[in-house]
């Protein structure tokens, strides 16, 4: 046999040997997906309950108190939350000569608390210019007022604080000049109050605005709060936590949450309803408090 048949016969054999042997290299049985997820950045609070009602309240009884949760259900940080009230629109007339219950707004009624103050404020409350002087009311108006109002900021206590705003320029009511005053004395079922020059509160200078012009209050029986003045002098209106473009900025004005609330959180408020006395019987104006914020 020669030699070149002989290493032919031995290739052939090793190759068989190779194509029908056992495997002898390891298999990789595992592998990876990347992924990868872009979330857009949106801001979206939801509120709940989404609607309050309370029935049968007596005059001069407050509503029992309603908390109010405000969950962040967008992907982006909301901070600077604030609530405003539709009694800005809804109590577009002065209510007092009517005796018609629809005049009046019902969140013009609602104050409410976050969770870190003690106490509740306005959320947003007209209080009206009477329509003549009262009985024994002492006005002591000012040299050169040419347009003026007066009225009581009334609520479930029985006590009743006059009020009294004068115009500034040109005979308006929400520039410089104007003086808005509010008494510390009380009048009620036994004592009689309406003297404006005695112990007014203090309620700082005006604060200059388009149609309104605001007072921050720092005692009284509205200390804390902000007190919009009219430009036309017909009525005031109490707020807190309001920062709509509606009103100029006021040193009492205060979010109801500054801080960020993070994506998936809440915080909470409590919102109750005050009926003075004097309100007449039957259904308020439906309205709504509006809760926004930044992101």
């Amino acid at each position: 046999m020669n030699k070149k048949y002989i290493i032919s016969l031995t290739l052939a054999i090793i190759i068989f040997a190779l194509i029908n042997g056992p495997a002898t290299f390891a298999a990789d049985t595992t592998d990876t997906v990347t992924v990868t997820i872009n979330i857009s950045s949106v801001g979206t609070i939801v509120v709940n309950p989404t609607s309050v009602s309370w029935t049968e309240v007596n005059p001069g009884a407050d509503t029992s108190k309603t908390n109010v949760i405000i969950k962040n259900k967008g992907s982006a940080n909301v901070s600077n939350v604030y609530i405003t009230s539709s009694a800005i629109t809804d109590e577009a007339t002065n209510p007092l000569p009517t005796a018609n219950t629809s005049k009046y707004s019902a969140p013009g009624l609602v104050l409410v608390r976050n969770s870190t103050e003690t106490d509740y404020y306005h959320v947003g409350r007209f209080e009206w210019n009477l329509s003549a002087v009262l009985s024994e009311e002492t006005l002591d108006l000012e040299s050169g007022t040419t347009n003026f109002s007066h009225g009581w900021y009334r609520n479930a206590s029985g006590n009743e604080y006059i009020w009294k705003v004068e115009n500034g320029t040109d005979g308006k009511c929400n520039d410089t000049g104007t003086i808005f005053i509010i008494s510390e004395i009380p009048e009620n079922d036994t004592d009689m109050s309406r003297d404006h020059t005695a112990d007014p509160s203090d309620c700082g200078a005006i604060t200059v605005g388009t149609t309104w012009g605001t007072f921050a209050c720092v005692d009284g029986p509205l200390t804390g709060h902000c007190v919009a003045t009219s430009v036309n002098c017909d009525r005031i209106y109490i707020y807190k936590n309001d920062y709509s473009t509606t009103f100029p900025a006021c040193t009492n004005r205060d979010y109801l949450r500054a801080a960020n609330l993070i994506p998936g959180s809440e915080f909470s408020i409590s919102i109750f309803a005050s009926i003075p006395y004097g309100m007449p019987a039957g259904n308020t104006t439906t309205g709504t408090l509006t809760i926004s914020g930044t992101y």
